[in-house]
């Protein structure tokens, strides 16, 4: 789709050129079952084996600390029903940011269901935990905290490492759905980071269909999934050798390459805030002015609805995003902007960009010409 910008790097990435040279083989020649004995079988647990610690490596975690998924969606879902129903017949505490992803509040929301209490911890204006918050709203009978590095939305990027301090000087695990910020300049240093981290390799410039978590020694989950031996009894299938070298290629690139990236996608940001600003009035920005992911930005645009916005764009050859890619059809006022205190009128015309490795130096200003003139037409439809 040559001609086309592509402004949506936090709903999924292209594979890079590198993880598809490494991914090939896998599909030909190089097949093989990683539980199998047979020299194709060692093959290809060495390969496993390899991704695993590469993948490790980007956490700062131990090889034996990844457990590989189908998706990021899983992971979470692993991470929070796998500790609840290791914790027994204890129906313990949790405790989430009320910005989270439907992958994590979903499968909190069906845990309070089965008797779990649950605590939704506000945050500010533009998307942040407070710290004093959290550690007031730990218990005695607390069993896991869930907050999400960043939002995909708004960009805002939470301080993790203080959180974690919290929880683990009260020694309550500590979950985090990464699959924003693993990969890039943000991510805290070992050993401040969580106890267990949700990743998936389509954001790090690798395939679709394989995610990880990272779950530190010590911390007990039951499998959601049964059946075989695989990823150390925690999810039975046979390992999707292709995806899996896919996913270890993407961390090594990304580990090579993320302090430029990032800087690139920042520069990029900035002259796109710029450039709108420049030539549109009645914007409403989210999120942390600073404290945000790289090449993210993330706006409300008053007197227009976001779809017909991203369709407007859309015939201007720009691809964007509203919300998260996994609600954006559900069409109900954003929880996230809501629970940033911004009204649901105007969150109706949230937008967010996101820049990536396939964008050029002109995109920001092309796309912001394009908004601008689709942005008049529509508030001249608005009633």
């Amino acid at each position: 789709m040559s001609g086309r910008v592509y402004f949506d790097h936090a709903s999924t990435t292209p594979v890079a050129p590198e993880v598809l040279e490494a991914m090939l083989p896998f599909f030909g020649a190089r097949f093989g079952d990683a539980s199998s004995l047979h020299a194709r079988g060692r093959m290809a647990r060495e390969a496993v084996d390899r991704a695993r610690a590469d993948v490790a490596a980007l956490l700062g975690a131990s090889p034996d600390e990844i457990l590989f998924t189908s998706s990021s969606t899983e992971s979470n879902n692993l991470a929070l029903k796998g500790l609840a129903a290791a914790a027994g017949r204890r129906r313990g505490h949790l405790i989430a940011a009320r910005t989270e992803h439907f992958a994590i509040l979903h499968p909190l929301r069906t845990l309070e269901r089965q008797g779990f209490s649950l605590t939704l911890l506000p945050v500010d204006r533009h998307g942040l935990v407070d710290p004093g918050d959290l550690a007031r709203a730990l218990r005695h009978d607390t069993i896991l905290v869930s907050v999400a590095h960043a939002a995909g939305e708004i960009g805002s990027v939470q301080p993790l490492a203080e959180l974690c301090r919290i929880t683990r000087g009260r020694g309550v695990p500590f979950h985090c759905d990464a699959t924003l910020t693993a990969g890039t300049p943000e991510w805290p240093a070992a050993p401040d980071g969580p106890d267990l981290v949700t990743l998936t390799a389509h954001l790090l410039y690798g395939p679709q269909g394989i995610g990880a978590l990272r779950v530190r020694k010590g911390i007990r989950l039951l499998p959601l999934i049964e059946g075989g031996t695989q990823e150390g009894g925690l999810r039975a299938g046979t390992e999707p050798l292709a995806a899996v070298v896919g996913f270890g290629a993407a961390a090594c690139l990304a580990a090579k390459t993320m302090v430029q990236r990032a800087a690139r996608a920042r520069g990029l940001a900035e002259r796109l805030r710029r450039a709108l600003l420049e030539r549109l009035d009645g914007l409403v920005w989210t999120g942390h002015p600073e404290r945000r992911l790289p090449g993210h930005v993330s706006l409300c645009v008053r007197g227009a609805e976001a779809e017909a916005l991203l369709r407007g764009l859309d015939a201007e050859g720009i691809e964007a995003a509203s919300g998260s890619a996994c609600t954006t059809e559900v069409r109900k006022p954003s929880h996230v902007l809501e629970a940033l205190g911004i009204d649901p009128v105007t969150a109706r015309g949230a937008l967010v960009f996101s820049m990536g490795e396939m964008n050029q130096e002109g995109d920001p200003e092309f796309a912001a010409t394009a908004l601008a003139k689709v942005v008049p037409r529509l508030r001249a439809l608005s009633p």
